[in-house]
């Protein structure tokens, strides 16, 4: 091996390990070998220039393998000589610089976040204050509209109530028409009818009231209404009372039948008056109250015509009154002997049922004496049945039965307890008429306490013409009842 050689292995020979300085080598060894005759002389004559190149080359070769070396080296862990003690104090001065630069990033991570929570917080209260303000707005809108919708809510109840009263007020008009009318019936046939018209009077100026009030103040004007209903409706049912009106259901309609009806019994009644003139009777008092029966008739058709349905039915109710009285007396003076075929007992108990109803409502009426009357009602309610049975076994037998053995005296005898039982009553009554303090309802009392007298009387009627009559045995009989 030449000294160049040797130089160069001196070099290198740290780095024959190394791939690049190896590759270096080879080529450098090659090329000397195959020129080793031709250039040795040239490289003896420029040695010192090649030394120099040389040297520089491999300096720049070293170090770039070092670099390379260094950094395969770090990877694998493995600490590296060149340099170790600069670069440890770098990293160290990198890594406090980090440090301070994490704090300081960090530091201002917290101010960003504190200002983003500021941020947030200042939105949330904004948003929380716009929310307040919406709320607050639509609430005040809502209250707003809700005054309003109350304000037209109230508005349009008070416009109902001024309808519905001036409807009621109408109604209530029309229905005084119709009291006023019968009432003045009642007067025109000798009833006194000084309290009714003062009771009218009353509910009349009630109403004026509350036509009145109906403007300025419609719950005012309806409660006087509903006052001066109610007065109404008890004035009402006391004169129906008066008239003797059985007619629960007061249909105006009702008048042109109840007219008809009336026709035919006149017709009737006049019939059997005529036939007793026949006969040399006297019945010219009876024909005049048949005549006054036939006026209040033509009267009630005259109403029918003017549309006073109401007036008709009036007169009607106290023509019917007046011919019931007329045949009741015809039947005490000829001794009528048409309805001996069981009507008694269908008359009596409709008349008695009738007479219970209107002592119903007095007691309703009247809450002085009202139970006590009441009292009085049921129990005659009770024994009116009893007394229809009785009347209707009595009517049961034969006239060839009758005239062997007599009635059944027992069925009477049980018909004349009832007689007696009905004239107590009549005293009680009479004595409970002094304590009433209404004059409308001690005048009605009284009125039907009378009719019931007479229902009574015409029940011992009965009993005296079952008892009459030629019996061959019917003494026997009497002494075994």
């Amino acid at each position: 091996m030449s000294h160049f050689q040797v130089e160069l292995f001196s070099i290198f020979g740290a780095v024959d390990n190394f791939p690049s300085l190896s590759l270096s080598y080879g080529i450098i060894n090659s090329g000397l070998i195959r020129n080793k005759n031709k250039k040795m002389q040239k490289i003896k004559r420029h040695l010192p220039l090649v030394v120099v190149i040389g040297i520089l080359f491999a300096t720049g070769m070293v170090f770039a393998n070092a670099f390379n070396s260094q950094k395969g080296l770090s990877r694998l862990g493995i600490p590296v000589a060149l340099g170790e003690d600069d670069e440890h104090d770098s990293e160290e001065a990198d890594s406090e610089k980090d440090s301070k630069n994490d704090k300081k990033d960090s530091v201002d991570n917290e101010n960003e976040s504190d200002h983003e929570d500021g941020d947030k917080q200042d939105d949330e209260d904004s948003t929380e204050v716009r929310r307040a303000k919406t709320t607050t707005q639509g609430t005040k809108v809502n209250e707003d509209d809700d005054e309003n919708d109350n304000e037209v809510d109230e508005s349009d109840s008070e416009d109902e109530d001024k309808n519905d009263a001036q409807e009621e007020i109408q109604d209530l008009n029309k229905d005084i028409n119709k009291v006023e009318s019968k009432i003045s019936v009642l007067g025109a046939n000798g009833v006194n009818v000084t309290s009714f018209t003062a009771t009218l009077s009353e509910i009349k100026d009630l109403a004026s009231q509350a036509t009145a009030k109906l403007i300025t103040a419609p719950k005012e004007a309806e409660t006087l209404i509903e006052t001066a209903d109610h007065n109404l409706e008890r004035l009402e049912k006391l004169v129906k009372m008066t008239l003797g009106d059985e007619d629960e259901n007061d249909d105006d309609n009702d008048a042109t039948e109840e007219i008809q009806d009336l026709a035919k019994n006149v017709a009737k009644t006049e019939v059997k008056l005529n036939a007793l003139s026949d006969r040399g009777l006297d019945v010219s008092a009876m024909k005049l109250s048949l005549n006054n029966i036939k006026d209040l008739l033509s009267q009630a058709k005259e109403k029918v015509v003017a549309g006073d349905l109401a007036g008709a039915e009036a007169l009607t109710e106290v023509a019917d009154k007046k011919m019931e009285t007329l045949k009741h007396a015809m039947e005490l003076a000829y001794g009528d002997d048409e309805e001996k075929d069981g009507d008694e007992a269908k008359e009596y108990k409709n008349g008695v049922a009738q007479f219970v109803h209107n002592l119903k409502e007095i007691g309703d009426m009247d809450g002085g004496i009202g139970q006590q009357v009441k009292v009085v009602a049921q129990t005659q309610n009770d024994s009116s049945s009893e007394v229809e049975d009785s009347i209707n076994d009595v009517n049961s037998r034969s006239g060839f039965a009758k005239f062997l053995i007599g009635p059944k005296y027992g069925s009477i005898a049980g018909i004349q307890t009832a007689i007696a039982e009905n004239q107590t009553r009549i005293k009680v009554l009479t004595d409970l008429v002094a304590q009433v303090a209404d004059p409308i309802v001690k005048q009605v009392l009284q009125d039907q306490i009378k009719q019931f007298q007479q229902e009574n009387t015409r029940l011992q009627v009965f009993v005296t013409e079952s008892e009459s009559g030629v019996s061959l045995l019917g003494w026997l009989m009497k002494m075994f009842s």
